[in-house]
């Protein structure tokens, strides 16, 4: 029997824009808090915004998800997908990471260039939404 896990995708805005070392800093603390909780996924920045991804045991992710939106370093956060799994994505990284620009979105997207709006967009299908298949995209090429 395989284990069932949950995986929760994202967006957020930044309360304010992370420069590298912001950056560095949360992703290192991240990466040792996903390694004890057996937490695997992806950071995505994006002009301002994180698209995430996370996967592990419900519960677990159930929980980082409730402390992900009360976090103050951004705001605004749109569950875009969540479900169960039986197979990780990001078995081998407590949390990959990629800061994207517009021109290596465009490329991912691979046909145009993205409005910021755009990207934050909460109506209509969100599994069909720009930073679903911005999200999608990395992961497909990676």
């Amino acid at each position: 029997m395989k284990t069932v896990l949950k995986y929760i995708s994202y967006i957020s805005r930044q309360a304010h824009i992370l420069n590298d070392a912001n950056l560095e800093s949360l992703l290192t603390n991240c990466r040792k808090k996903n390694t004890e909780r057996n937490i695997t996924g992806l950071l995505i920045s994006y002009k301002g915004h994180f698209i995430q991804y996370i996967e592990g045991e419900p519960d677990k992710i159930d929980k980082l998800f409730g402390k992900i939106k009360k976090d103050p370093r951004h705001y605004e956060v749109v569950e875009l997908a969540s479900d169960h799994i039986t197979q990780r994505q990001f078995s081998n990284w407590s949390m990959a990471f990629r800061k994207v620009d517009e021109d290596q979105a465009e490329d991912l997207l691979g046909y145009r260039r993205l409005q910021r709006d755009e990207v934050f967009n909460q109506t209509g299908d969100k599994m069909n939404s720009p930073a679903m298949q911005l999200l999608n995209s990395f992961v497909n090429n990676l």
